[in-house]
């Protein structure tokens, strides 16, 4: 077998292909965020009290980059970060303002009808099966790696 039909190389070039497409998208939308700003925000709206620790656990990046990551959100006025104590010890937990809601809301809006072509091309049953597989695959992945965020 070729390692270009490996299951390693088909999950790790689709993985990059899409995050070269969504900051290709975020660059041509200038809308003053990156496509990690934008993943970012979504995670925080959807996760009530969201630590940075979550975030860092949700899109998979360092402590040290999500905090540069959350300061440079709450610079733009579209998250604050609040210091709360949880078992004794400071938490930053953030949430969405109002700005950042909007913006979402607006790039949410243009983001539709990419969603819409692709779902011409593939089928959504074919997209949620394809969901539910990646899913799987990333369940017995995370059993196996050492996470260190």
């Amino acid at each position: 077998m070729k390692y270009e039909d490996s299951l390693f190389y088909l999950i790790n070039s689709c993985s990059k292909y899409f995050n070269m497409l969504f900051e290709q998208y975020f660059k041509d939308l200038d809308m003053g965020i990156s496509a990690t700003e934008h993943l970012a925000l979504m995670v925080i709206i959807d996760n009530k009290e969201c630590s940075q620790r979550d975030l860092a656990k949700i899109i998979l990046k360092d402590r040290a980059n999500t905090g540069k990551l959350a300061n440079s959100l709450m610079k733009k006025g579209l998250i604050k970060i609040n210091l709360k104590t949880k078992n004794n010890r400071p938490v930053k937990t953030l949430s969405i303002t109002n700005k950042g809601l909007k913006l979402c809301n607006k790039i949410m809006e243009t983001v539709e009808p990419v969603v819409e072509k692709l779902q011409r091309e593939i089928s959504l049953e074919v997209i949620e099966e394809t969901k539910n597989t990646i899913k799987n695959f990333r369940t017995v992945v995370e059993k196996i790696v050492k996470v260190n965020i």
